[in-house]
């Protein structure tokens, strides 16, 4: 009879095994929200370009999209809440390391009324290189 507080396993543990999970057919970080980083923010696309207004509307843009699921976000106007696909030969700024070859395209969110901010996701973060206030970083 087993003891108060323990069950009794009818049929061996098989211990060792491991679970493989395919994210090949479901990208699990679709469904999370994204989380914004600045580490690689470009000099002349800096916020430090920026006017306090723009500054605003940065953050408080951020802070709705981060509302949203990525899932979400891939069915929302891009020049709302949403983002747009820009080709990677398309940017006209040099590009820090984090970008490497096998990054084709990057995503613009709007921030200041059709001023793009954009970056490259990376599963759910969302590195922000460039804050294009001036619409200088590709042809719009």
């Amino acid at each position: 009879m087993a003891k108060e507080g323990r069950v009794k396993l009818t049929q061996p543990v098989n211990q060792g095994k491991k679970i493989h999970l395919d994210t090949s057919k479901i990208e699990i970080y679709n469904f999370q929200h994204p989380i914004f980083c600045f580490k690689y923010l470009q000099k002349d696309y800096h916020l430090d370009k920026c006017i306090q207004e723009e500054q605003v509307s940065l953050i408080t843009q951020i802070v709705a999209i981060s509302q949203l699921t990525w899932t979400q976000l891939q069915f929302a106007p891009k020049h709302g809440i949403g983002s747009e696909k820009i080709a990677r030969n398309s940017i006209k700024a040099g590009m820090p390391d984090i970008v490497t070859d096998d990054v084709d395209h990057f995503l613009a969110f709007r921030f200041h009324g059709k001023a793009p901010f954009v970056g490259i996701r990376n599963r759910f973060i969302f590195h922000v290189i460039y804050l294009d206030r001036g619409f200088t970083l590709y042809k719009h």
